[in-house]
């Protein structure tokens, strides 16, 4: 049988007969009708039963997949929140800003403490306003630090 008889046979155009030959395998002057019909057929009921992979399916294999696992992180992060394994950033931001407020409270503190030792150890009079430019800029900075959002 020639390739149009084989095509007629299967209700196929030629285009796609030689496609379904290509993809089964077969050539249709070495192959017989019979080995052709069966292996279209069983081909067919593949399809139909979902088990070969197309590339739709496979697609929507890959978004069950992604969906699953973003599902899973989101739970993963919901534990660890609530066993207070992780902070949000908004805390982080919050204890950082309070520690700035104590640090910089403490440095000036420990600074005028210190000052007020040698003054009392020396006998003598320290003038603050060149420190307090030290100071201030110190102060700055610790101020200054930002969280980085990523």
């Amino acid at each position: 049988m020639n390739q149009v008889e084989i095509a007629k046979h299967l209700d196929l155009s030629d285009r796609q007969l030689r496609d379904v030959l290509k993809r089964l395998g077969l050539d249709h002057k070495s192959d017989s009708l019979e080995a052709i019909r069966l292996a279209y057929i069983r081909d067919l009921r593949e399809k139909a039963a979902g088990r070969t992979p197309t590339e739709t399916r496979h697609r929507l294999d890959e978004a069950k997949t992604r969906e699953a696992l973003a599902s899973a992180q989101m739970k993963e992060l919901d534990l660890y929140k609530e066993h207070k394994l992780i902070l949000d950033l908004e805390q982080v931001r919050e204890a950082m800003e309070q520690w700035v407020t104590v640090a910089k409270s403490e440095y000036e503190n420990s600074v005028e403490k210190i000052i007020a030792l040698i003054e009392d150890q020396q006998g003598v009079s320290i003038d603050r306003e060149p420190i307090s430019g030290i100071i201030d800029a110190t102060c700055r900075v610790i101020g200054d630090y930002r969280i980085k959002s990523e």
